[in-house]
């Protein structure tokens, strides 16, 4: 998620599809091994997070921005 909300902060508004390519290589090996692989549709956590008013917010079109503050 740190490595998402850097990304976040240097580039913008994005959605999943555009997060993904962008990770290291290194972050999709270990999602792989730890649980499941990465894809658009397992941003989930993220969406928890920004249900609870967590480090990121939804905003249009499915792109996500680092919360302020």
């Amino acid at each position: 998620m740190q490595e998402i909300a850097d990304l976040l902060v240097e580039r913008g508004l994005l959605t999943p599809t555009e997060i993904l390519p962008e990770l290291r290589a290194v972050t999709l090996r270990g999602a792989t091994l730890h649980k499941e692989p990465l894809t658009p549709g397992t941003f989930k956590k993220m969406d928890v997070r920004v249900f609870h008013g967590r480090y990121f917010v939804s905003r249009d079109e499915g792109r996500y921005a680092r919360k302020a503050g």
